[in-house]
């Protein structure tokens, strides 16, 4: 298969899409935030930029460079991967604080039973 040359609007279309992959990848909370200097999960905007990539990676399908192409399904198949990974671990992290609250309210509520039977 031969390979189309990639033009200027193939070079920005990539960067585009990179800028775009790293704004995923902060709000997923894999890397720093330049701008805040924190690492914070944003499921909601992470969800809502990948569903934008995955659209232009549809979009662009045709007289696209095989290279490009690659880089575009690579991108967003890290990033779904990704945003699967942090989703299970704040599912995580809500079980365990969950738990945390109804064992605390367990003990209060024998605390209070004990109380009052005395």
């Amino acid at each position: 298969m031969n390979e189309i040359q990639m033009t200027k609007h193939d070079h920005l279309l990539m960067g585009l899409f990179s800028s775009l992959q790293a704004a995923a990848m902060q709000q997923l909370g894999r890397i720093q935030n330049p701008a805040t200097g924190e690492m914070k999960a944003d499921l909601a905007g992470a969800a809502s930029t990948i569903d934008i990539l995955e659209m232009l990676k549809v979009k662009c399908r045709q007289d696209t460079p095989e290279s490009l192409l690659r880089f575009m399904d690579g991108a967003v198949l890290e990033l779904q991967l990704s945003f699967v990974d942090e989703e299970k671990k704040q599912a995580a992290q809500s079980d365990d604080n969950s738990q945390e609250s109804s064992g605390e309210s367990s003990d209060e509520t024998t605390d209070n039973n004990s109380g009052a039977e005395a």
